[in-house]
């Protein structure tokens, strides 16, 4: 039966008040470690509703020892990646020192496309600056006779050894000097590693000391941290790359200078706390970090399924996530110190821990009051393309890919999406004449 569109959007459900009984997590811990099993995973999941510690899950093993992990492991945390280098700015904003709209040539004349640039283009990922690694460095290597003859694996080992290194500004400077810049600043494009390195830059003259000196200072102090530090400590769990899907591949820390902080579950929980409860920066300057444009991010944060998200991640490895749910007072973080294998269960469906773990978390607090249709695009693809139906719906409609090929094959007919906050519901497909064909 066809139900008229602008009907169906006008008769939404009126927003319902949902007493939220005391949730047991036991289930919830019990399926993270079914998940943790499944995907071979090893870490920590933790979580904190209206400040209190409401769940710590452990799981998996010491890829080293084959020891179980415990909920004492220290890990290792990039201290200069460019979530790290965005809290410092913040804390400089807020205190004067700094403005988004700040042209980075205030600071770093030297750079010729300075005047182009805004503070805000950096902390958003999105300067243009050619990428001095991958765009530079990484680039004469496959011109290396010696390197090509490896094998793929040394040749992963070697782009870690090579990559995981703590470059001078002067080097990054000169390795992009008289190139152009890779897109318009604003502009959507792909990561730089070069954001971080000037946005280090920016930090140290500013503050005329080492941004670890800041950090330490501003945020592991004033945040209690008293269980971390700076540098690697010895007792730290190894790092693990992730090679294809298959193999991990242990990185050798004896050897690099790449500035690392070594850390505690317990610390990282005061670190998420810190951000969530604007300890660190105000409310006013989250809202414009959680501000998400059509690709869904802000500065520094990334919207992902109804969660802010707020990631310490470098390069291939894995170490900190947080999530942030502002509306229910939620937050919960993840820490690891390996790369996350995933499960194709066919060719359009992929399996990721993480994903699995954020749905069952996200479930806790996603009920009807906030139900809206918005039009089908690239602040919902993910999620959209993500739904599922029940075996027994299936002779009724078609599956959520079938259904958004269907749409985009006719002129004629609009996809929309029936979405819960940033949550999707279901799919609906409008035909021409304003009747719905599709519903999913």
């Amino acid at each position: 039966m066809k139900e008229d569109l602008s009907s169906l959007i006008g008769g939404l459900p009126p927003e319902r008040t949902l007493i939220l009984m005391k949730t047991d997590y036991s289930k919830i811990e019990t399926k993270i470690l079914e998940l943790a099993e499944k995907f071979g995973e090893n870490g920590v999941f933790l979580a904190n509703h209206k400040g209190e510690t409401v769940l710590s899950t452990v799981y998996g093993k010491n890829l080293s020892t084959e020891e179980p992990i415990k909920a004492e492991s220290r890990y290792l945390m990039p201290l200069c990646c460019s979530s790290m280098l965005i809290l410092c700015a913040f804390i400089l904003i807020d205190g004067g020192k700094l403005r988004l709209g700040d042209k980075i040539s205030k600071f770093i004349p030297e750079f010729e496309h300075a005047d182009k640039i805004a503070l805000r283009h950096l902390l958003a990922g999105k300067s243009g600056i050619r990428d001095f690694y991958f765009g530079e460095i990484r680039r004469t290597l496959d011109e290396d006779a010696e390197y090509s003859s490896l094998s793929d694996i040394d040749r992963r080992k070697m782009d870690m050894q090579l990559f995981l290194r703590d470059y001078s500004f002067e080097t990054v400077l000169n390795s992009i000097k008289g190139k152009e810049l890779e897109h318009e600043p604003g502009v959507s494009g792909d990561y730089s590693s070069s954001g971080a390195a000037f946005l280090r830059e920016i930090i140290e003259r500013v503050t005329k000391i080492p941004v670890s000196e800041f950090i330490e200072k501003e945020i592991f102090e004033k945040l209690g941290m008293e269980d971390t530090g700076i540098g690697i400590s010895e007792d730290a769990l190894p790092l693990f790359a992730l090679f294809r899907n298959e193999e991990y591949i242990c990185f050798e820390t004896k050897n690099t200078d790449f500035p690392f902080f070594t850390t505690t579950v317990p610390d990282l929980e005061k670190l998420m706390l810190g951000i969530f409860e604007h300890k660190l920066f105000s409310e006013k300057l989250w809202k414009a970090a959680n501000k998400f444009d059509s690709d869904n991010e802000g500065l520094g944060f990334e919207g992902l399924d109804g969660f802010s998200v707020f990631a310490l991640d470098f390069n291939e490895f894995s170490s900190a996530v947080f999530y942030f749910d502002k509306e229910n007072d939620f937050c919960w973080l993840r820490a690891t110190n390996c790369g996350s294998k995933y499960i194709q269960e066919d060719d359009s469906k992929i399996l990721f821990f993480p994903k699995e773990v954020r749905m069952e978390l996200g479930a806790l607090f996603t009920f009807p009051k906030n139900t809206k249709m918005v039009p089908y695009g690239s602040r919902n693809w993910r999620q959209a393309t993500n739904l599922e139906i029940r075996p027994d719906q299936r002779e009724f409609v078609s599956g959520a890919l079938e259904t958004i090929a269907y749409s985009s094959a006719y002129k004629n007919h609009k996809l929309f999406v029936e979405m819960e906050g940033s949550l999707d519901l279901r799919i609906v497909v409008a035909q021409g004449d304003g009747t719905l064909g599709v519903a999913l």
